[in-house]
């Protein structure tokens, strides 16, 4: 048994591909009874393409749909990830630390969907964090340091339920991880999600990201979307990989 999918061309990461974050999270759904998904990113991700889900016994694979090219692009799987001990900085810190967002003047992917400055409110995400600073009067409830973001989910990014779709909050967890990590050009990986409560449209949300340590190439970070008050909505695991711009990244 087989299912489709296409990433339409408005959910690029990189120019040409899809938003790793929000790729993986669409292709989620063929996985609806896992408490938490780990998808592992292949290859870059074909716009306005349609791709096939292949149903393994470990989970899905998703490929080209060209039986004499195939290509596989994703590899997704059930898995179980624990809540991070991580809280909301809240939404005033989140703004502050948005305010000095290093994207704005130098961004090598200017028009990604989540945390492209170039794209439109109410087109892009607009996720734009960075390293939390207190504001008079509030103390940082953190261990660690985290980037931080307010989030304004519209309208259109809900389904049918009422609900912000699952693939929308894969995507805001997705980001928020690279600017947590020093290091540059580096690829997403590999990225696990558990989603706790799907929050609906037109309420601030906020988004924080924080580094979980390095093995060579590799560099590890978590991310959290929180409401409003704090309540802790979904969370991520995430593995980033430092590239060679002339080279193909290795496999994880």
């Amino acid at each position: 048994m087989t299912k489709t999918l296409r990433i339409a061309r408005r959910f690029n990461g990189p120019h040409d591909s899809g938003n790793g974050g929000y790729s993986a999270g669409l292709a989620s759904q063929f996985l609806p009874n896992a408490d938490a998904v780990e998808a592992t990113l292949r290859a870059p991700i074909p716009l306005d393409t349609t791709l096939r889900a292949h149903f393994t016994g470990a989970g899905v694979d998703i490929m080209t749909d060209d039986a004499a090219t195939r290509i596989l692009i994703m590899s997704l799987a059930p898995t179980r990830i624990a809540a991070p001990d991580v809280r909301s900085p809240g939404l005033e810190a989140a703004t502050v630390a948005a305010a000095t967002y290093p994207g704005v003047a130098d961004h090598v992917l200017p028009h990604c969907f989540v945390c492209g400055p170039a794209r439109a409110s109410g087109d892009g995400l607009r996720i734009f964090a960075d390293w939390l600073k207190e504001p008079s009067g509030l103390d940082n409830p953190n261990l660690f340091p985290i980037v931080a973001a307010p989030w304004w989910p519209t309208e259109d990014l809900a389904d049918p339920s009422g609900f912000i779709a699952p693939e929308f909050i894969w995507a805001a967890l997705d980001c928020p991880g690279a600017f947590a990590i020093d290091s540059e050009p580096i690829v997403l990986g590999r990225i696990a999600v558990k989603i706790i409560k799907r929050p609906t449209p037109n309420v601030p949300l906020v988004a924080v990201a924080w580094p979980r340590g390095q093995e060579r190439q590799k560099h590890f970070a978590g991310s959290a979307l929180f409401s409003e008050v704090g309540e802790l909505l979904a969370f991520s695991e995430q593995t980033w990989v430092e590239i060679d711009q002339h080279a193909p990244p290795k496999e994880l």
